[in-house]
């Protein structure tokens, strides 16, 4: 649309969202840190303020001096610098908004600033420099919008004209979602107050674990860890198997952590096989039986693991696989895993792991 409007009225609408964006940034004063500004968007007031300067430097550069309103004009803008700026962005000296309402960093926000500074504004010095040091006479500018200060201290009557808004949206923006989500949550949290106080008298907790005491005695773990990927089995990884290892690393973590308890439990723990085979029925079971005793040599394995091979691709059989040697499964077991694992990944209730006994 900008083709179908005279060039003065563009700059003048463009000048209007100028005026509104500042508008928009003094009723938030509290509320929205230059810091967070200069992260998320990579400028902040103060880069308002400057860039109001070096637009003025820019027109001064483009008036010709030859008569006294164009050199008054001229002066004018040669006199303008960042303090000038400062006050119609900030409503108020920046020194004055610095007390009122800049709160200090911390160290997250400090984090987030300077992994941001690739995108941070840049300014030149030279043009923020004043080039005048005396201002010529003020002009009448009466019909120009005016702003109402809002770095003032707050009355006697604590009626502050600093107040934020009831919404850090603006006026044009959509609904504020997060109001409108927190108050069906507060709905619907007093429709089911008489449910929830049912669930609590029933259980003490549904999302705490409460574990089962230590084993009694001495327990010796001969580990087997069985990683299920066709990828992995042709080597085509660059850094090789990596969920194997990580299996390993997680459980003698664990079982460190229990031997270190003080409960006077001592766990052996020992990976006696390895190995990587291809996302293929027959080669899984072959291994697993072999590692449990179910074939014809005895067993080298008393607990074994099996990673890869449990999503929902026609290639994942590692759960089929599983089943074909158990003789009793442990549904329960893996419905707990999968009720702890969604603390970490949402996603992990779409895994079919599966878990059972051999023999006795």
């Amino acid at each position: 649309c900008k083709k179908h409007i005279p060039a003065e009225t563009w700059t003048k609408i463009e000048a209007g969202a100028f005026r509104k964006l500042v508008k928009h940034l003094q009723d938030r004063n509290g509320a929205v840190q230059n810091m967070d500004l200069m992260t998320i968007g990579g400028f902040c007031r103060n880069c308002l303020a400057k860039w109001l300067v070096v637009e003025a430097r820019k027109m001064s550069d483009t008036i010709n001096d030859d008569d006294d309103d164009n050199i008054n004009l001229k002066e004018a803008l040669d006199a303008m610098g960042y303090d000038d700026a400062a006050v119609e962005v900030y409503g108020c000296a920046y020194s004055e908004w610095k007390k009122l309402h800049q709160k200090k960093a911390t160290d997250e926000q400090m984090q987030r600033f300077n992994d941001s500074s690739d995108i941070h504004a840049k300014h030149d010095k030279t043009l923020l420099k004043t080039r005048l040091s005396e201002k010529p006479a003020p002009v009448d500018n009466s019909k120009l919008p005016v702003l109402t200060p809002v770095c003032l201290k707050p009355a006697s009557n604590n009626a502050s004209v600093n107040s934020q808004p009831a919404s850090l949206l603006s006026d044009v923006c959509c609904q504020d979602v997060d109001a409108v989500v927190a108050s069906s949550s507060t709905d619907v949290a007093q429709s089911n107050d008489n449910t929830n106080k049912a669930l609590q008298q029933s259980s003490s907790t549904l999302s705490g674990y409460q574990a089962p005491p230590p084993p009694t005695g001495g327990l010796d773990l001969k580990i087997g860890i069985l990683t299920v990927s066709d990828r992995a089995s042709k080597n085509e990884y660059t850094t090789g198997d990596l969920s194997g290892p990580a299996v390993e690393q997680a459980l003698k973590y664990n079982v460190g952590v229990l031997n270190g308890n003080g409960s006077g439990v001592a766990i052996s723990c020992a990976v006696a096989k390895k190995s990587i085979v291809p996302d293929d029925v027959d080669e899984i079971g072959e291994v697993l039986k072999i590692w449990s005793g179910k074939g014809s040599q005895s067993a080298s394995c008393n607990l074994i693991f099996t990673t890869g091979g449990t999503g929902f691709a026609p290639r994942d059989v590692t759960p089929e696989a599983t089943l074909a040697i158990l003789d009793c499964e442990c549904q329960g077991l893996m419905s707990w895993v999968s009720n702890e694992c969604t603390v970490e990944q949402p996603l992990a209730t779409l895994s079919r792991g599966t878990a059972g006994i051999c023999g006795n």
